[in-house]
């Protein structure tokens, strides 16, 4: 695979020594390192030749010819992962200090090693055999606090910047054996893409992390020569060998500064002359001196220039490969015909690594900026932001509901700069299509930002309605009465597309609920809010009757008769079908706790349900409440209690919050920012039961512990409500069972939704009841000309807004056997995670993170292969995954609520 790939990660590199053979060669390079030390005590003579005339002169040609040996069995490097190995390391994220100057560092460490040598290294073996044996205990002790080598080879070893310049091109490519797995502890990572990795540092926009490197490499060719120009004391007094070395590595970067402004070549064919040049002159000085040294006699002429010139041709050859690389490198930087997205645009490159002048000016003449109707002041966002986001972050009053375009929630007029929104979506221009505004309506959770825009944030009205037909399908005319029964996500989704595919047939809405469709998404703020319903139902009032769709609200669906095919309701009427969709969704799952029903026991499912807890908490002054269940709707029960000022703690069963979400990790720094928030979390708890006189007092978990509550809050999980179905003879299991056209055991009766059940599963997600429902929707009124809609199921991909802090769960986030992991966490509340697998993403986490969303969501949902991008993704560039989706808009993202 190496041969087809321009930049092969490790993974793709043919690894032809056996891992275990790899740790036995390190074992005996640790043995060799301590050996060498214990020499240069003991025979002092000896372990300095082999140290400094052997060793020390052959690693530059190491580097240069196959580092990723050099990296395999180095013994700083084996030092640094023994504790990984023996499964003692913290595995900490480097703190921040650390990953921007820890090749600052690095630089300092190697100018105190070539100086420090000439002082005392040179003529002392115990003085060295300290400098060895003091690496490998920095080394170690850096392996033992953080993760993978992000404590040593890659951040503070001083040889880390002479092997990152001779690295970047290797003539023999040796896999890295250490990383089992790789934990993404370093941006740009060498072990991980050694090809790659040094142009990746010279491109990276930072002006900062690309300049220490081009500050070495132009310093070091005059570091070399001040090595070898220069006596050791005392024939050099120390303050002048410090200002020799300092004048020659300050002539040195003035000669680089000077080809860097004046010679028309790009800063990486600049970097790479310097390395050669230094190369060069390191084995021109000192290979005479190291042949004299094992030949004990000197360095015939011949030989002398022999050396020269095989130096110089291997010097050659590998410019020249390092030159060519060059243009792959660009190509993949910046593809063909790629055009610049909200927070994935490709970087513009003018050979200096930095953005051109003309795109720069470009940039600004769109700088992503929003206005709001009646603002006076345009507000500045980051390229890639919601008009959601926006709106939040600037205290707006608008609802938020699934934020992935679908549930309706939160619509927009675009006044001006329409074209600096992103590409609309098939959900949310079906979406939009349902609520039937004006054109110039965008959901704002979808539209991501790119340009100026001018926003209202109440829509407009069409001036002419307009039928939202699906163009050319064929309908059953036979058909003359449709019934759905619920009127949540599903009942109204599967309404709207009977609608849209059948003009003429009637069509009734049944809902036991007394509001119409309404944000379910957003109950939890009619606990601590205080409007109320007002802004939480997701259609127009006019909708229906626009659409023609008579409903039912709070009236219950009794009783299907299949034979007669009618329904009848708890009003006494009845209702005949040709067609019935059943989404009646599900209900609060409450297992046997002893007590429940006592009041102050309650779950958090409906509006009304909300209302309800929300009076109770005035009208008995609560102030302490328990939520059994740790999944979302029990952390946002509990946060929704801890805003009207009660004492809230959750109560998790398992060993973690949103187990099925999230891994240990990011579940334990969620827990923490929930603490921080004045939450308290309980794992292993388990109620058992509840006791209190006219209300709750105690509460008892299944351990034997008390806890003293007003309020408990069950939140543990959904129960279909498949009873209607059931009495009517469908065949059940947990849901109603469908087949991939909706379609249950009765041919002429479909469902969606929470309470169908598809392959085994249900999904839970409003994105998967809305295609269902579009899907039951097909299949019950399409004439059967074979055009007919399936379900495939979906990959689980949910967006979970918790109490201030955005957190992403994506497919399989628990990685399998031979999977790469990718993961990254920053200071505070903040980690992510990649699963890859084949050189596809295929599960993701993202906690406190906006922006990767989409790019994440979409490169997942559509199998993109990632490989070309894994340098990027491991330095943490994942908002370029929106490269990959070309002219197609990004997929939106679901959120994990009830439907």
């Amino acid at each position: 695979m190496a041969d087809r790939v321009a930049f092969p990660n490790y993974t793709q590199i043919p690894s032809r020594v056996p891992l275990k053979a790899w740790q036995a060669i390190r074992v005996g390079s640790l043995l060799f390192a301590f050996a060498v030390a214990v020499l240069l005590v003991v025979d002092e003579a000896t372990g300095l030749f082999i140290f400094w005339k052997l060793i020390i002169p052959a690693l530059p040609m190491l580097f240069l010819v196959a580092p990723g040996l050099w990296r395999n069995i180095c013994p700083l490097a084996a030092s640094n992962q023994t504790p990984r190995v023996l499964g003692l390391t913290k595995a900490l994220t480097a703190p921040a200090w650390l990953k921007e100057y820890g090749y600052v560092i690095a630089i300092t460490g190697f100018f105190a090693f070539i100086t420090l040598r000439k002082i005392v290294f040179d003529d002392s073996g115990p003085a060295t055999a300290l400098l060895l044996v003091g690496a490998m205990t920095a080394a170690f002790v850096g392996g033992m606090f953080l993760k993978g080598k992000s404590g040593w080879c890659s951040s503070l070893c001083p040889l880390l910047p002479v092997q990152r310049i001779y690295g970047q091109t290797p003539l023999a490519l040796v896999a890295n054996s250490h990383c089992q797995p790789c934990v993404g502890c370093t941006k740009s990572c060498y072990d991980f893409n050694p090809r790659v990795a040094y142009l990746a540092d010279l491109n990276d926009p930072d002006p900062y992390w690309a300049g220490y490197r081009r500050f070495f490499v132009a310093a070091f060719p005059g570091l070399i020569v001040a090595f070898f120009t220069t006596e050791a004391p005392p024939a050099t007094p120390v303050l002048e060998l410090y200002a020799r070395f300092l004048g020659f590595a300050a002539v040195s970067i003035a000669v680089f500064v000077l080809l860097q402004t004046f010679a028309k070549v790009s800063l990486h064919k600049l970097t790479t002359l310097f390395g050669a040049a230094a190369f060069n002159l390191f084995y021109w000085c000192g290979l005479p001196n190291t042949y004299e040294a094992i030949a004990e006699r000197a360095t015939p002429t011949a030989v002398e220039w022999g050396m020269h010139a095989a130096i110089l041709a291997l010097t050659l050859v590998w410019v020249l490969q390092t030159y060519r690389k060059e243009g792959a490198f660009a190509a993949q930087q910046q593809p063909a015909g790629a055009g610049a997205r909200g927070g994935g645009a490709a970087i513009t490159l003018d050979g200096t690594g930095e953005k051109s002048v003309v795109a720069q000016r470009t940039l600004g003449a769109g700088t992503p900026e929003v206005a709001f109707a009646g603002d006076d002041v345009s507000v500045a966002v980051s390229a890639g932001q919601t008009l959601l986001e926006v709106a939040e972050a600037q205290g707006k009053q608008i609802e938020s509901g699934c934020r992935m375009g679908v549930c309706g929630a939160d619509p927009v007029c675009v006044t001006g700069g329409m074209e600096n929104l992103s590409a609309i979506s098939d959900d949310e221009r079906s979406t939009l299509e349902r609520l039937g505004y004006a054109d110039n309506t965008r959901m704002a959770c979808c539209a991501r930002v790119s340009g100026p825009v001018e926003v209202a944030l109440t829509p407009e009205r069409p001036k002419q309605k307009t039928a939202s037909q699906i163009a050319g399908f064929q309908y059953d005319r036979s058909i003359e009465r449709v019934v759905v029964v619920g009127n949540g996500i599903a009942g109204v989704t599967a309404a709207d597309h009977v609608r849209r595919r059948h003009p003429v047939c009637t069509i009734d809405l049944v809902a036991d609920e007394p509001h119409p469709l309404y944000n379910r998404m957003g109950i939890a703020r009619l606990v601590y809010g205080r409007s109320a319903m007002q802004g939480l139902h997701l259609n127009p009032d006019a909708w229906y009757e626009d659409n023609a769709i008579t409903t039912w609200l709070n009236t219950r669906a009794t009783r299907i008769d299949r034979q007669a095919k009618t329904v009848t309701l708890g009003t006494g009427d009845v209702l005949s079908y040709d067609r019935l969709i059943l989404a009646m969704g599900s209900s609060a799952l409450v297992p046997r706790i002893d007590g429940f029903g006592l009041p102050g026991t309650t779950v958090l499912r409906t509006a009304s349900d909300a209302l309800d807890l929300r009076a109770f908490v005035q009208r008995h002054e609560a102030t302490r409440a328990a939520v059994a269940g740790g999944g979302l709707l029990g952390l946002e029960a509990a946060y929704a209690l801890s805003k009207l000022g009660v004492q809230a703690a959750v109560l998790e069963r398992g060993d973690r919050l949103l187990r099925r979400q999230l891994d240990a990790r990011s579940s334990q720094l969620l827990r923490e920012y929930l603490e921080g928030l004045g939450l308290a979390v309980m794992v292993g708890a388990e109620t058992a039961a509840v006791s209190g006189d006219e209300r709750l007092r105690a509460i008892t978990l299944k351990d034997g512990r008390t806890l003293n509550a007003d309020i408990l809050v069950v939140a543990a999980g959904i129960d279909p409500n498949v009873a209607l179905a059931r009495d009517a003879g469908l065949d059940v299991a947990r849901g109603v069972l469908v087949d991939d056209r909706m379609r249950t055991s009765d041919r002429v009766v479909f469902a969606a939704g929470d309470v169908a059940e598809y392959g085994g599963g249900i999904p839970g997600l409003w994105p998967a009841a809305v295609e269902q429902a579009t899907i039951a929707a097909d299949n019950a009124v399409g004439a059967g000309t074979g055009r007919t809609k399936r379900y495939e199921g979906s990959i689980p991909v949910t967006v979970l807004k918790v109490v201030g802090i955005e957190l992403t769960s994506i497919g399989e986030f628990e990685e399998s056997p031979g999977d790469d992991v990718i993961a990254l966490e920053e200071s505070g509340s903040r980690y992510r995670k990649l699963v890859i697998r084949d050189g596809r993403i295929v599960g993701a986490i993202l906690l406190g993170y906006s922006a990767e969303v989409s790019p994440v969501t979409t490169a997942v949902k559509r199998g993109f292969a990632v490989t070309p991008l894994l340098p990027r993704l491991r330095a943490g560039e994942w908002t370029s995954l929106a490269d990959l989706s070309g002219e197609h808009p990004l997929v939106p993202v679901a959120v994990a609520h009830p439907t």
